[in-house]
């Protein structure tokens, strides 16, 4: 978890390098809430790869989840459904409540999570 310092930093420094190879701090906090979202799942016995669940996550400036639904489904309800129960067992992203108001409503007050078995741990 970073502090508000460590943010700040990460900020002026991606304002100094935008042209550089370095994670930018959306794609940061990004990684984070994936990471955060595929520790609480739950692969179901029927998820097969090649299956793909489109979420629309909905945070308040908490960082804490106030709504998570299907955009597109797997086709297959147990995987859309233990997708949404990941998020939900989430329940909040700390690193969110750190962003600037600006970065927030851009990046993460709705935002989409794209969930593939394959790219998850077993």
């Amino acid at each position: 978890m970073l502090t508000r310092e460590e943010l700040k930093t990460l900020t002026d420094t991606e304002v100094g390098v935008a042209g550089a190879e370095e994670p930018s701090l959306r794609d940061m906090v990004a990684a984070t809430i994936r990471a955060a979202v595929i520790n609480r799942w739950t692969r179901p016995p029927s998820a097969r790869n090649g299956m793909v669940s489109v979420l629309s996550i909905q945070l308040v400036p908490t960082g804490e989840v106030v709504g998570v639904s299907v955009l597109q489904s797997s086709g297959n309800s147990a995987f859309d459904r233990s997708a949404m129960n990941a998020v939900e067992r989430a329940g909040r992203f700390p690193e969110v409540a750190k962003l600037e108001d600006r970065m927030f409503e851009a990046n993460f007050r709705r935002f989409q999570l794209i969930f593939k078995p394959e790219d998850l741990r077993y």
